[in-house]
């Protein structure tokens, strides 16, 4: 008993050691080899998929070189399909979805949105279209979308207009776009110190090159 449960331990630790190819092949094997019931037995003893044991035999029994083009292990293009190739009409949901919510930089083609993975995952799944977190953040990567710094959500107190200002404005921006009128972008900056003081953000400077800067912003302290 021992002896036959030490051999099975040693197939396990061969079999994970196998490619996608050779590691079938030997599940094939060790099925034909435990004769009647192998598929079943063989799956109970390494989780492997039935129908990929089966695959596993009809290779063995028929003999042919499943490796093919100086060993590819794949047909060229095999593989999961991308989401956007499957479903082209996601990307158009997708920016449905952040139409509203986005920023970008004018200075750039990055643009950014307030919404999360998840948020967007759940408005799709509204829509009968059921996405990973994950497969929308790549999908974002390929809209032009850049992961932003936390947005600064606390504020003393704010316009009840301010969304609605946000869309008009959006919506006119829409309007003089096909129209080919200029749009002029306003990048507003908080008030910062002018002069030798220190000032948030970096910029590139040698190493051991760091500008020297008052430490109080104050003169008198």
């Amino acid at each position: 008993m021992e002896k036959g449960a030490e051999l099975v331990r040693q197939k396990l630790k061969y079999l994970s050691s196998l490619n996608e190819v050779d590691s079938r092949n030997y599940l094939g094997l060790w099925a034909i080899e435990e004769g009647w019931g192998g598929i079943s037995k063989v799956n109970k003893l390494t989780g492997r998929a039935m129908d990929t044991i089966r695959k596993g035999m009809k290779e063995i029994k028929s003999g042919k070189n499943i490796k093919s083009e100086m060993g590819r292990l794949r047909k060229e293009g095999g593989g999961r399909k991308k989401i956007l190739d499957k479903n082209p009409e996601v990307k158009i949901d997708i920016e449905n979805i952040l139409e509203e919510n986005t920023a970008g930089d004018p200075m750039s083609k990055l643009k950014w949105t307030n919404k999360s993975t998840y948020t967007i995952a759940n408005e799709l799944r509204n829509k009968n279209r059921y996405i990973s977190e994950d497969s929308i953040g790549r999908i974002l990567k390929q809209l032009g979308y850049s992961l932003q710094a936390n947005i600064k959500s606390k504020e003393s107190g704010s316009s009840e207009e301010r969304d609605s200002q946000f869309r008009y404005i959006n919506e006119q921006v829409k309007i003089f776009a096909k129209k080919n009128m200029p749009i002029i972008s306003v990048d507003a900056k908080k008030k910062e110190l002018v002069g030798n003081f220190k000032n948030s953000g970096r910029k590139w400077m040698k190493k051991g090159k760091a500008e020297i800067v008052n430490v109080y912003d104050f003169w008198f302290l």
